[in-house]
Protein backbone atom coordinates (compact mmCIF):
# COMPACT_ATOMS: atom_id res chain seq x y z
CA UNK A 1 0.00 0.00 0.00
CA UNK A 2 0.98 3.97 0.21
CA UNK A 3 4.26 4.67 2.31
CA UNK A 4 3.53 7.07 4.60
CA UNK A 5 6.50 8.25 5.42
CA UNK A 6 8.73 10.01 2.74
CA UNK A 7 7.47 12.82 0.34
CA UNK A 8 6.81 11.99 -2.92
CA UNK A 9 7.86 14.30 -6.17
CA UNK A 10 6.02 13.47 -9.24
CA UNK A 11 5.85 14.41 -12.96
CA UNK A 12 2.47 14.83 -14.58
CA UNK A 13 3.56 14.64 -17.98
CA UNK A 14 0.21 14.25 -19.75
CA UNK A 15 -0.85 12.68 -23.28
CA UNK A 16 -0.69 15.38 -25.46
CA UNK A 17 2.49 14.50 -27.98
CA UNK A 18 3.48 11.96 -29.92
CA UNK A 19 4.63 8.09 -28.73
CA UNK A 20 8.43 8.48 -29.23
CA UNK A 21 8.56 12.12 -27.47
CA UNK A 22 6.13 10.32 -24.32
CA UNK A 23 8.60 7.64 -23.91
CA UNK A 24 11.59 10.17 -23.96
CA UNK A 25 10.15 12.60 -21.33
CA UNK A 26 9.75 9.19 -19.31
CA UNK A 27 13.09 7.60 -19.57
CA UNK A 28 13.64 10.89 -18.46
CA UNK A 29 11.63 10.80 -15.63
CA UNK A 30 12.78 8.24 -14.36
CA UNK A 31 16.29 8.26 -14.54
CA UNK A 32 16.03 12.21 -12.67
CA UNK A 33 14.98 10.68 -9.42
CA UNK A 34 11.53 11.29 -9.22
CA UNK A 35 8.98 9.44 -7.37
CA UNK A 36 6.15 9.04 -10.16
CA UNK A 37 4.58 9.95 -13.27
CA UNK A 38 1.16 10.48 -14.33
CA UNK A 39 -1.49 10.80 -17.45
CA UNK A 40 -4.36 13.28 -17.43
CA UNK A 41 -7.89 11.62 -18.71
CA UNK A 42 -9.19 14.19 -20.98
CA UNK A 43 -9.86 13.68 -24.90
CA UNK A 44 -8.66 16.45 -26.47
CA UNK A 45 -5.86 19.53 -26.09
CA UNK A 46 -5.44 21.64 -22.73
CA UNK A 47 -4.90 24.99 -24.79
CA UNK A 48 -6.25 24.19 -28.08
CA UNK A 49 -8.87 21.73 -28.28
CA UNK A 50 -7.30 20.03 -31.70
CA UNK A 51 -3.94 19.34 -30.18
CA UNK A 52 -3.36 15.38 -30.65
CA UNK A 53 -4.27 13.73 -27.39
CA UNK A 54 -3.87 9.82 -26.45
CA UNK A 55 -6.39 7.82 -24.38
CA UNK A 56 -4.86 8.01 -20.85
CA UNK A 57 -4.69 4.00 -19.63
CA UNK A 58 -3.87 3.21 -23.36
CA UNK A 59 -0.47 5.10 -23.06
CA UNK A 60 0.34 4.53 -19.55
CA UNK A 61 0.38 0.78 -20.54
CA UNK A 62 2.49 1.13 -23.34
CA UNK A 63 5.19 3.41 -21.01
CA UNK A 64 5.16 0.97 -18.47
CA UNK A 65 7.42 -1.72 -19.59
CA UNK A 66 10.32 1.37 -19.91
CA UNK A 67 9.83 1.81 -16.39
CA UNK A 68 11.10 0.00 -13.13
CA UNK A 69 10.84 2.18 -10.36
CA UNK A 70 8.15 5.20 -11.27
CA UNK A 71 4.72 4.72 -9.62
CA UNK A 72 2.47 5.04 -11.82
CA UNK A 73 -1.17 6.43 -12.88
CA UNK A 74 -3.82 8.81 -14.29
CA UNK A 75 -4.33 12.31 -12.56
CA UNK A 76 -7.44 11.56 -11.96
CA UNK A 77 -9.53 9.38 -14.00
CA UNK A 78 -13.01 10.80 -14.14
CA UNK A 79 -15.91 8.17 -13.26
CA UNK A 80 -18.37 9.46 -15.73
CA UNK A 81 -16.11 8.54 -18.89
CA UNK A 82 -16.25 4.60 -18.58
CA UNK A 83 -18.25 1.96 -16.54
CA UNK A 84 -16.64 1.52 -13.22
CA UNK A 85 -15.33 -2.14 -13.52
CA UNK A 86 -14.05 -0.97 -16.89
CA UNK A 87 -12.13 1.49 -15.19
CA UNK A 88 -10.79 -0.75 -12.60
CA UNK A 89 -9.87 -3.21 -15.42
CA UNK A 90 -7.61 -1.28 -16.94
CA UNK A 91 -6.15 0.09 -14.01
CA UNK A 92 -5.47 -3.13 -12.77
CA UNK A 93 -4.48 -4.52 -16.28
CA UNK A 94 -1.53 -1.49 -15.83
CA UNK A 95 -0.69 -2.52 -12.29
CA UNK A 96 0.14 -6.34 -13.92
CA UNK A 97 2.17 -5.00 -16.98
CA UNK A 98 4.25 -2.68 -14.28
CA UNK A 99 4.72 -5.50 -11.82
CA UNK A 100 2.63 -3.52 -8.69
CA UNK A 101 3.08 0.33 -9.45
CA UNK A 102 -0.08 1.45 -10.15
CA UNK A 103 -1.87 4.45 -8.19
CA UNK A 104 -5.74 4.11 -8.99
CA UNK A 105 -6.34 8.35 -9.29
CA UNK A 106 -10.44 8.89 -9.50
CA UNK A 107 -12.50 11.62 -9.58
CA UNK A 108 -16.60 12.31 -10.08
CA UNK A 109 -15.84 13.64 -13.38
CA UNK A 110 -16.14 18.02 -13.99
CA UNK A 111 -15.50 19.19 -17.80
CA UNK A 112 -19.03 19.69 -19.60
CA UNK A 113 -17.26 20.43 -22.34
CA UNK A 114 -15.65 17.23 -23.05
CA UNK A 115 -19.21 15.24 -22.47
CA UNK A 116 -21.19 17.41 -24.89
CA UNK A 117 -18.00 16.71 -27.79
CA UNK A 118 -18.27 13.00 -27.20
CA UNK A 119 -21.45 12.24 -26.22
CA UNK A 120 -21.69 11.27 -22.51
CA UNK A 121 -23.90 12.03 -20.35
CA UNK A 122 -23.19 15.36 -18.18
CA UNK A 123 -25.12 14.65 -14.61
CA UNK A 124 -25.78 17.38 -12.27
CA UNK A 125 -22.86 18.33 -9.23
CA UNK A 126 -24.83 15.95 -7.01
CA UNK A 127 -25.47 13.47 -9.02
CA UNK A 128 -21.99 12.91 -10.19
CA UNK A 129 -21.13 12.90 -6.61
CA UNK A 130 -23.84 10.23 -5.81
CA UNK A 131 -22.40 7.94 -8.88
CA UNK A 132 -19.06 8.52 -7.94
CA UNK A 133 -19.92 6.91 -3.65
CA UNK A 134 -21.54 4.02 -5.90
CA UNK A 135 -18.10 3.39 -7.92
CA UNK A 136 -16.26 3.69 -5.03
CA UNK A 137 -18.29 0.79 -3.11
CA UNK A 138 -17.86 -1.63 -6.39
CA UNK A 139 -13.95 -0.75 -6.78
CA UNK A 140 -13.64 -1.97 -3.39
CA UNK A 141 -16.16 -4.69 -4.06
CA UNK A 142 -14.13 -6.11 -6.70
CA UNK A 143 -11.17 -6.27 -5.14
CA UNK A 144 -12.47 -7.81 -2.16
CA UNK A 145 -14.78 -10.50 -3.32
CA UNK A 146 -14.77 -13.68 -5.43
CA UNK A 147 -18.03 -12.65 -7.18
CA UNK A 148 -19.70 -9.11 -6.63
CA UNK A 149 -23.57 -8.52 -6.75
CA UNK A 150 -24.16 -4.61 -6.89
CA UNK A 151 -27.87 -2.94 -6.81
CA UNK A 152 -26.96 0.90 -7.23
CA UNK A 153 -29.48 3.42 -8.28
CA UNK A 154 -26.85 3.77 -10.89
CA UNK A 155 -24.91 1.02 -11.31
CA UNK A 156 -25.74 -2.96 -11.44
CA UNK A 157 -23.41 -5.94 -11.19
CA UNK A 158 -25.08 -9.69 -10.68
CA UNK A 159 -22.74 -12.26 -9.79
CA UNK A 160 -20.14 -10.58 -11.63
CA UNK A 161 -16.06 -12.38 -11.91
CA UNK A 162 -13.29 -10.06 -11.31
CA UNK A 163 -10.12 -11.76 -12.34
CA UNK A 164 -6.81 -10.86 -12.04
CA UNK A 165 -6.98 -8.84 -8.58
CA UNK A 166 -4.66 -5.86 -8.26
CA UNK A 167 -0.37 -6.96 -7.79
CA UNK A 168 -0.69 -4.50 -5.29
CA UNK A 169 -2.76 -6.13 -1.86
CA UNK A 170 -5.37 -5.95 -0.57
CA UNK A 171 -6.19 -3.35 -3.36
CA UNK A 172 -4.92 -0.81 -5.84
CA UNK A 173 -3.94 2.54 -3.50
CA UNK A 174 -6.45 4.98 -4.42
CA UNK A 175 -6.20 8.46 -5.08
CA UNK A 176 -9.12 10.50 -5.06
CA UNK A 177 -8.92 14.13 -6.13
CA UNK A 178 -11.78 17.12 -4.63
CA UNK A 179 -12.21 19.50 -2.55
CA UNK A 180 -16.22 19.33 -1.94
CA UNK A 181 -18.22 18.64 1.45
CA UNK A 182 -19.29 15.59 0.15
CA UNK A 183 -16.12 14.55 -2.02
CA UNK A 184 -13.43 15.27 1.50
CA UNK A 185 -16.00 12.78 3.36
CA UNK A 186 -15.89 10.20 0.62
CA UNK A 187 -12.15 10.61 0.45
CA UNK A 188 -11.85 9.91 4.22
CA UNK A 189 -13.97 7.08 4.05
CA UNK A 190 -12.18 5.35 1.05
CA UNK A 191 -8.98 6.72 -0.08
CA UNK A 192 -5.26 6.20 0.56
CA UNK A 193 -3.85 9.47 -0.72
CA UNK A 194 -5.86 12.75 -1.68
CA UNK A 195 -5.05 15.62 -3.79
CA UNK A 196 -5.76 19.02 -3.88
CA UNK A 197 -5.34 21.89 -6.50
CA UNK A 198 -4.56 25.51 -4.66
CA UNK A 199 -1.59 27.44 -3.68
CA UNK A 200 -0.40 26.97 -0.27
CA UNK A 201 -2.44 28.83 1.37
CA UNK A 202 -5.38 27.23 -0.61
CA UNK A 203 -3.89 24.13 0.30
CA UNK A 204 -3.77 25.15 3.85
CA UNK A 205 -8.00 25.77 4.62
CA UNK A 206 -8.63 22.74 2.41
CA UNK A 207 -6.17 20.24 4.45
CA UNK A 208 -8.16 21.29 7.60
CA UNK A 209 -11.46 20.99 6.22
CA UNK A 210 -9.96 17.51 5.30
CA UNK A 211 -8.90 16.73 8.92
CA UNK A 212 -12.77 17.59 10.02
CA UNK A 213 -14.15 15.05 7.26
CA UNK A 214 -11.54 12.38 8.98
CA UNK A 215 -12.71 13.06 12.39
CA UNK A 216 -16.55 12.89 10.88
CA UNK A 217 -16.31 9.45 9.78
CA UNK A 218 -13.89 8.30 12.29
CA UNK A 219 -10.18 8.03 10.62
CA UNK A 220 -7.47 8.51 12.19
CA UNK A 221 -5.95 11.68 10.00
CA UNK A 222 -2.35 11.03 9.75
CA UNK A 223 -3.25 7.91 7.99
CA UNK A 224 -4.46 9.42 4.87
CA UNK A 225 -1.28 10.93 1.99
CA UNK A 226 -1.98 14.73 1.48
CA UNK A 227 -0.83 15.59 -1.96
CA UNK A 228 -0.90 18.89 -4.44
CA UNK A 229 -1.24 19.84 -7.73
CA UNK A 230 0.69 23.40 -7.56
CA UNK A 231 -1.21 26.34 -8.74
CA UNK A 232 1.94 28.08 -8.44
CA UNK A 233 4.83 27.54 -10.71
CA UNK A 234 7.09 25.36 -9.17
CA UNK A 235 9.45 25.72 -12.07
CA UNK A 236 10.27 29.51 -12.48
CA UNK A 237 14.10 28.92 -10.66
CA UNK A 238 15.33 26.38 -8.14
CA UNK A 239 15.05 28.59 -5.59
CA UNK A 240 10.92 28.79 -6.39
CA UNK A 241 10.93 24.77 -6.30
CA UNK A 242 12.45 24.61 -3.31
CA UNK A 243 10.27 27.68 -1.56
CA UNK A 244 7.22 26.31 -3.10
CA UNK A 245 7.32 23.05 -1.76
CA UNK A 246 8.29 24.60 1.60
CA UNK A 247 5.15 26.06 1.60
CA UNK A 248 3.24 23.32 0.71
CA UNK A 249 4.85 21.21 3.28
CA UNK A 250 4.20 24.20 6.26
CA UNK A 251 0.10 23.82 4.64
CA UNK A 252 0.20 20.12 5.58
CA UNK A 253 1.06 18.56 2.18
CA UNK A 254 2.93 15.80 1.67
CA UNK A 255 3.28 15.01 -1.57
CA UNK A 256 3.51 17.34 -4.88
CA UNK A 257 2.70 16.46 -8.21
CA UNK A 258 3.46 19.04 -10.68
CA UNK A 259 3.55 19.66 -15.23
CA UNK A 260 6.25 18.78 -17.16
CA UNK A 261 7.88 21.90 -18.31
CA UNK A 262 5.30 23.68 -20.57
CA UNK A 263 7.84 25.79 -22.00
CA UNK A 264 11.31 24.86 -23.04
CA UNK A 265 13.31 26.95 -21.03
CA UNK A 266 11.91 25.46 -17.71
CA UNK A 267 13.15 21.98 -18.86
CA UNK A 268 16.99 22.85 -17.93
CA UNK A 269 15.46 24.05 -13.98
CA UNK A 270 13.58 20.25 -13.96
CA UNK A 271 16.94 19.00 -14.18
CA UNK A 272 18.55 21.20 -11.88
CA UNK A 273 15.91 20.84 -9.43
CA UNK A 274 16.26 16.84 -9.91
CA UNK A 275 20.28 17.11 -8.94
CA UNK A 276 19.72 19.74 -6.60
CA UNK A 277 16.83 20.66 -4.76
CA UNK A 278 15.94 16.73 -4.38
CA UNK A 279 18.46 15.43 -2.55
CA UNK A 280 18.25 18.98 -0.05
CA UNK A 281 14.32 18.24 0.60
CA UNK A 282 14.77 14.92 0.92
CA UNK A 283 18.00 15.17 3.38
CA UNK A 284 15.78 17.54 5.43
CA UNK A 285 12.95 14.80 5.19
CA UNK A 286 15.38 12.47 6.42
CA UNK A 287 17.20 14.90 9.97
CA UNK A 288 19.71 16.34 7.84
CA UNK A 289 20.64 20.14 8.04
CA UNK A 290 20.28 20.54 4.61
CA UNK A 291 17.03 22.78 4.19
CA UNK A 292 17.09 25.71 2.86
CA UNK A 293 16.81 27.57 5.69
CA UNK A 294 19.14 25.93 7.52
CA UNK A 295 22.14 26.12 5.09
CA UNK A 296 24.84 28.59 5.76
CA UNK A 297 24.86 31.81 4.05
CA UNK A 298 28.06 33.02 2.40
CA UNK A 299 28.32 35.56 4.47
CA UNK A 300 28.12 32.55 7.09
CA UNK A 301 30.76 30.67 5.29
CA UNK A 302 34.14 30.60 6.69
CA UNK A 303 37.27 31.43 4.89
CA UNK A 304 38.98 28.23 4.38
CA UNK A 305 35.12 26.66 3.58
CA UNK A 306 35.19 29.12 0.77
CA UNK A 307 38.53 28.65 -0.49
CA UNK A 308 38.27 25.07 -0.41
CA UNK A 309 34.91 25.39 -3.03
CA UNK A 310 36.31 27.69 -5.21
CA UNK A 311 39.47 25.21 -5.49
CA UNK A 312 37.23 22.72 -6.50
CA UNK A 313 35.66 24.73 -9.60
CA UNK A 314 37.01 24.41 -12.70
CA UNK A 315 38.51 27.49 -14.15
CA UNK A 316 35.25 28.33 -16.35
CA UNK A 317 33.09 27.76 -13.39
CA UNK A 318 35.09 30.42 -11.47
CA UNK A 319 34.82 32.27 -14.65
CA UNK A 320 31.17 32.81 -14.54
CA UNK A 321 31.67 33.07 -11.03
CA UNK A 322 33.62 35.90 -10.91
CA UNK A 323 31.57 37.29 -14.19
CA UNK A 324 28.24 37.86 -11.49
CA UNK A 325 30.37 38.94 -8.49
CA UNK A 326 31.96 41.36 -10.56
CA UNK A 327 28.62 42.78 -11.92
CA UNK A 328 26.63 42.70 -8.52
CA UNK A 329 22.86 43.29 -8.49
CA UNK A 330 23.02 42.28 -12.25
CA UNK A 331 20.72 39.53 -13.79
CA UNK A 332 22.78 37.50 -16.16
CA UNK A 333 20.96 35.15 -18.60
CA UNK A 334 22.26 31.95 -19.88
CA UNK A 335 22.83 33.35 -23.55
CA UNK A 336 24.92 36.11 -21.98
CA UNK A 337 27.33 34.51 -19.96
CA UNK A 338 27.43 32.27 -23.10
CA UNK A 339 28.05 35.60 -25.53
CA UNK A 340 30.59 37.68 -22.93
CA UNK A 341 32.42 34.78 -21.58
CA UNK A 342 33.11 32.84 -24.84
CA UNK A 343 31.57 29.23 -23.81
CA UNK A 344 30.53 27.14 -26.73
CA UNK A 345 27.20 26.08 -25.73
CA UNK A 346 24.70 27.46 -23.55
CA UNK A 347 23.81 24.13 -21.88
CA UNK A 348 28.00 24.31 -20.93
CA UNK A 349 26.38 27.71 -18.40
CA UNK A 350 23.86 25.85 -17.38
CA UNK A 351 25.94 22.79 -15.89
CA UNK A 352 28.71 25.20 -14.83
CA UNK A 353 26.22 26.42 -12.58
CA UNK A 354 24.49 23.48 -11.48
CA UNK A 355 28.03 21.96 -10.60
CA UNK A 356 28.97 24.91 -8.48
CA UNK A 357 25.65 25.03 -6.90
CA UNK A 358 26.83 20.91 -6.00
CA UNK A 359 29.92 22.25 -4.47
CA UNK A 360 28.55 25.23 -2.08
CA UNK A 361 25.65 22.26 -1.56
CA UNK A 362 28.31 19.50 -0.26
CA UNK A 363 30.01 22.14 1.90
CA UNK A 364 26.70 23.06 3.57
CA UNK A 365 26.14 26.54 1.82
CA UNK A 366 23.45 27.42 0.11
CA UNK A 367 24.36 29.28 -3.25
CA UNK A 368 25.56 32.75 -3.19
CA UNK A 369 23.49 33.74 -6.23
CA UNK A 370 19.88 33.75 -7.02
CA UNK A 371 18.21 32.28 -10.01
CA UNK A 372 15.11 33.53 -11.91
CA UNK A 373 13.62 33.21 -15.56
CA UNK A 374 15.54 36.10 -16.25
CA UNK A 375 18.93 34.78 -15.18
CA UNK A 376 21.67 34.90 -12.55
CA UNK A 377 22.61 37.91 -9.89
CA UNK A 378 24.83 38.01 -7.05
CA UNK A 379 23.99 40.60 -4.27
CA UNK A 380 26.89 42.95 -3.13
CA UNK A 381 27.19 41.41 0.28
CA UNK A 382 27.51 38.00 -1.82
CA UNK A 383 30.28 39.27 -4.07
CA UNK A 384 32.11 41.40 -1.65
CA UNK A 385 32.31 38.16 0.71
CA UNK A 386 33.22 35.91 -2.37
CA UNK A 387 36.40 38.44 -3.42
CA UNK A 388 37.57 38.16 0.18
CA UNK A 389 37.88 34.48 0.03
CA UNK A 390 40.24 35.10 -2.92
CA UNK A 391 37.72 34.95 -5.87
CA UNK A 392 39.08 36.34 -8.87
Amino acid sequence: MVDQGAAQYSIVLGQRMTFPELLQKTLETEALGFDGLFLVDHFYGLKDLDDPTHEAYTMLAALAPFTKRLRLGVMVAGNTYRNPAFLLKQAITVDHISGGRVDFGVGAGWVEREHEAYGWHFPSAKERVDRFQEALEIWDALQTNERTTYDGRFYQLLDAPFQPKAVQQPRLPVLIGGSGDRMLRLTAKHADIWNIVGTPEEAAKANDRMNAACAEVGREPSTLVRSVSPSINLLASVNAFVDGVRAYQTAGIRDIYFPWPRVEVEVPVLRVVAREALPLLRGAERGMDTSATSMRTVLQVDDETLRNILAGASSDQRRLLNWLAEHPEERFDGQTLQRVLGIDQHRDVTVGMATLGKLFLDAGAARPWSEAQRGYLITSEAAKRLKAAGLK
